[in-house]
């Protein structure tokens, strides 16, 4: 697969836009997957500054190589115990920093308080000076471009293809364990760079467990079992999840399967831009609830899926944000009856105008091995 080409340009230009609309003066890019999104680059070690009107990337001596690579677009800056990052970015931005809160160290908040405290009476204090900048991003975030889509749908494929091969490979007897163990291993072999998240395989009474981690217990007749799992293509995430049959099933386990299909499939065919996420985990929720089981589905119909597994927009009912078109969800409503059973099936889809196209493939109705 050709991988999806980096729009760095593009989305730099719409995030300064959105800081000097709101008078800011800087963004402080602390988040992995949004120094990606961004830079095409980034880790753990480093940090963007965005101004207005310029691009930094700030790296110490192990980095600063690779990240010259990024120019002319971001400027390298190579920071030390001498030149520390939080000097450089006092004495880049004069005014009001946005930070990442929910992905800054409150060890480097601290350092960076520091820094733009000292900078005296010139400037304002430097709690008037910090605010909170998470959604920058992540509503930019939300919108994927043709080259996400691409990656996103090649990692669906890979999810959909090692879904068809274990169900001619699984059988009772197998451990929850053992089937995850294959499913990670036919994802990587496949050509995945890695996994989405940790697999889930959970059986019998185990998958009432909405992220029940796989154990010894050995898959058995009469048990569901509920596989979650998704892998990574060129850093986008795919998402899938199917409840299968060990044998047979009983006509409660019928029912309640029976039940959740109806609700996703209503999700699926109602699902489009315009709607609130309330509005959207409605459709999947008012079926399970007039069932009689509300109180068996406890988290949300669905969520977006991009460089993370869980980012934006969210569809629960509490989310406010509107759908667009170019956002990627997920549609999973789920019935979970402790001590006995789970039923949950996902879907993944893009959100259009009128209607979704669901990237997932795979087979929903009810099988049984």
């Amino acid at each position: 697969m050709t991988k999806p080409e980096a729009q760095p340009g593009e989305r730099l230009a719409g995030l300064q836009a959105k800081l000097e609309t709101a008078g800011l003066n800087g963004l402080l890019v602390t988040k992995v997957e949004n120094q990606q999104y961004l830079a095409g680059y980034g880790s753990a070690d480093s940090m963007l500054l965005v101004t207005p009107r310029a691009a930094f990337i700030m790296v110490d001596f192990r980095e600063i190589e690779a990240a010259g690579g990024l120019a002319p677009i971001f400027e390298a800056v190579q920071t030390s115990r001498e030149y520390t990052t939080w000097q450089f970015i006092d004495e880049t931005v004069v005014g009001r920093l946005a930070v990442e809160e929910t992905a800054f160290k409150l060890a480097d908040y601290r350092e960076l308080e520091k820094a733009l405290s000292a900078a005296g009476t010139e400037k304002a204090a430097a709690g008037e000076r910090i605010v909170a900048g998470d959604h920058f991003l992540s509503d930019l975030r939300m919108i994927k471009d043709e080259g996400e889509l691409l990656a996103i749908r090649q990692a669906q494929k890979l999810t959909d293809q090692c879904f068809s091969y274990l169900l001619d490979w699984l059988k009772p007897g197998l451990t929850e364990k053992q089937i995850a163990l294959e499913i990670e291993l036919y994802l990587l072999r496949a050509g995945a760079e890695r996994l989405s998240f940790d697999t889930i395989a959970v059986s019998g009474a185990n998958s009432s467990l909405p992220h029940g981690r796989p154990s010894d217990r050995t898959i058995e007749k009469g048990d569901f079992l509920t596989l979650d799992f998704g892998c990574v293509v060129d850093g986008y995430c795919s998402d899938m999840t199917r409840t299968l049959g060990i044998g047979s099933v009983s006509e409660k386990q019928k029912e309640i399967y029976d039940l959740v299909l109806k609700a996703q499939l209503a999700g699926l065919d109602g699902l489009k831009a315009g709607l609130t996420g309330r509005e959207a985990d409605a459709l999947c929720r008012s079926i399970i609830s007039a069932a009689g089981y509300a109180d068996n589905f406890g988290h949300g119909t669905g969520h977006g899926v991009g460089l993370e597994i869980h980012e934006a927009p969210a569809l629960n009912p509490a989310e406010k944000e509107l759908l667009q078109s170019g956002m990627v969800v997920t549609v999973e409503p789920g019935i979970y009856l402790p001590g006995e059973f789970g039923v949950r099936i996902e879907d993944l889809a893009i959100v259009g105008e009128s209607s979704i196209i669901n990237l997932t493939k795979s087979d929903k109705d009810l099988i049984v091995i």
